[in-house]
C-alpha cells in the first residue's frame, strides 16, 4: 500500500470503530435504560388512573352505606318467592301451576314428582319432576308460561324425545308428538 492510502484509511478506520463502539454502547447501556423509563413511566400512568379511580369510589362509599342502611330499614320483598307455610304446600302450588300451563297448551301431563326441598342460603328450593306429552309448539308454550310468570320458576334437566310418527295417509303428522322430562324449581323465603 502507498503511504498517502494508509494516512486516509489510519483516520478512516478509527472513525468506523469508533462508530462501531458508539452503537455498542448505545445497544448495550443507553437503549435498555431508555426501555425501562418508557416502561417505567407508562407503568405509573396507569397506577394513577387506578388510584383516581379508587378515590372517587371512596367518595361515594359513604352514599353507599347511607343507601344500604336505609334498604335494611325497608322490610323485604317476596316478590318472585312462594309463599307458603310448608314445603308440601308451595309443591302442590308448583304442580297446580304445570298442570294449568299444561292443560292451557293442550298437552297431556303423565306424571309430576315432588323432589326434596334443598336449603341454598336463606331459601329453600322446591322442585317438582314433572312428564308430559305434547306438540313441539306446545312444550314451548309450556316452558314459556313456567318460566315467564310470578312467582319466579326454573326449569332444569329438559328431556325432548320424539315419538316415532304414526304412519297414516289419510292424515299425515306434521308436528310431531314429544315426550317432554324436566324438573322446574322455585323457591321459598326461609323463615327467620
Amino acid at each position: 500500500m502507498s503511504s498517502g492510502l494508509r494516512r486516509l484509511l489510519g483516520p478512516a478506520a478509527a472513525l468506523a470503530i469508533l462508530l462501531l463502539v458508539s452503537a455498542g454502547f448505545y445497544t448495550v447501556l443507553v437503549q435498555p435504560l431508555i426501555d425501562d423509563y418508557r416502561n417505567t413511566s407508562d407503568s405509573v400512568d396507569r397506577m394513577n388512573a387506578l388510584l383516581d379511580r379508587y378515590r372517587r369510589i371512596g367518595q361515594s362509599l359513604p352514599g353507599l352505606e347511607v343507601e344500604l342502611a336505609r334498604l335494611k330499614q325497608q322490610p323485604g320483598t317476596r316478590d318472585g318467592f312462594f309463599q307458603g307455610a310448608s314445603d308440601a304446600l308451595v309443591a302442590a302450588q308448583l304442580q297446580g301451576r304445570l298442570r294449568s300451563a299444561v292443560d292451557a297448551a293442550r298437552g297431556e301431563l303423565k306424571s309430576t314428582q315432588v323432589l326434596p326441598a334443598v336449603e341454598e342460603g336463606k331459601m329453600r328450593r322446591i322442585a317438582v319432576r314433572g312428564q308430559m306429552s305434547s306438540s313441539l309448539a306446545a312444550a314451548q308454550h309450556v316452558l314459556y308460561e313456567l318460566e315467564s310468570a310470578s312467582p319466579y320458576l326454573f326449569i332444569d334437566n329438559l328431556d325432548l324425545r320424539a315419538r316415532p310418527p304414526e304412519r297414516r295417509a289419510e292424515s299425515p303428522e306434521l308436528d310431531p308428538v314429544l315426550d317432554v322430562r324436566f324438573d322446574i324449581y322455585g323457591y321459598v323465603l326461609a323463615v327467620k
